[in-house]
């Protein structure tokens, strides 16, 4: 059994029973908003998208990836539909490739792809009970997007499941300071540690910490790629090799999750019988609920849920077990 006080502080506890039980405000100085106006704006976004994006129609939102002509990761976006503009949070790393490849790809279409990270603050609430608390301060819509109202401003309420128990972005004008302050004053803030054991029970992988421009859809996991990836829908930038590696059943490697008696470390390697350089740790802590958790990449002879693993951490080899993401379930 763990002594959860002696692995997790006070303040992560509490964050943390926040997301689980209540609602939290999160921090994602890691996001980056962007705007895309313009007649051709969904067609255009369609041809680019790994995810369908026919049905995106004002209130509805989806995810999808963009991808090199190599079918590795350019970017990772979640996009909801309003009745005048699309409105897309990505990772602050992939920021510029996503409006260099607008710039370069936009020709005679009707499309004006900025970034808006300066005019809007965007507080994201999340946790079970987000949706009725935010009710009781403005009215939210009843799809996934919409424009709302609160203490005079404007705000972009977008459903959003950051943390695995659903929440709402809201995107509110940078210069509505008094509206800003009073939502944060009712929200209690999240810290980082909780964010992090939440995003990883609930299987949310990070750019630029659990993937990269080095990876491809499909290595992230079946969860991922179901959510992200369509193999039914026209043509986009990398679909031939994801097509080809959809038809050949799988890739070589997969990103699944770890659980443990002991602590794990990010950038561990990690052994399995069959394979000894099986991979390599990608993000670990402590759960209240699960213990100690991780995410690593791991070569697919080891990646099957079960699959006992030895992780090479500096206060020597600790055995894990693979569970397929999302931990939470």
């Amino acid at each position: 059994m763990f002594d959860v006080q002696t692995q997790i502080s006070d303040l992560a506890l509490r964050d943390y029973d926040l997301l689980r039980d209540d609602s939290g405000l999160l921090d994602l100085s890691h996001v980056a908003l962007l705007a895309m106006k313009g007649d051709d704006r969904k067609g255009w976004l369609q041809g680019q998208a790994t995810s369908d994006l026919r049905k995106l129609e004002n209130g509805a939102s989806n995810v999808f990836c963009l991808t090199a002509i190599s079918g590795h990761l350019v970017s990772v976006c979640e996009v909801w539909a309003l009745s005048d503009r699309l409105l897309l949070t990505v990772p602050v790393s992939t920021r510029d490739s996503v409006l260099k490849r607008a710039e370069q790809m936009v020709i005679m279409e009707d499309v004006v792809a900025q970034d808006v990270s300066q005019s809007y603050r965007m507080l994201s609430i999340q946790g079970p009970t987000a949706t009725s608390r935010i009710s009781r301060m403005m009215p939210l819509p009843s799809l996934d997007a919409g424009e709302s109202e609160f203490n005079g401003a404007q705000v972009f309420a977008l459903r959003s499941n950051r943390t695995g128990l659903g929440g709402w972005d809201l995107w509110i004008s940078a210069h509505e300071t008094a509206a800003i302050q009073a939502i944060t004053h009712e929200f209690k803030a999240i810290g980082k540690e909780a964010y992090n054991i939440a995003r990883l029970e609930a299987g949310i992988p990070l750019f630029g910490v659990d993937m990269g421009e080095k990876n491809m859809p499909p290595e992230m996991g079946r969860a991922f790629e179901e959510r992200h990836v369509s193999y039914t829908k026209g043509c986009y930038m990398g679909q031939e090799v994801l097509m080809r590696i959809h038809s050949r059943g799988h890739t070589n490697r997969t990103w699944v999750g770890l659980t443990s008696e002991c602590a794990l470390e990010v950038g561990a390697s990690v052994s399995h019988l069959r394979r000894p350089d099986a991979g390599v740790v990608t993000s670990a802590a402590f759960s209240p609920d699960f213990g100690y958790i991780g995410a690593a990449m791991l070569r697919n002879e080891a990646a099957f849920d079960g699959e006992a693993v030895q992780v090479a951490t500096s206060h020597g080899p600790v055995e894990a077990e693979v569970k397929q993401m999302p931990i939470l379930r």
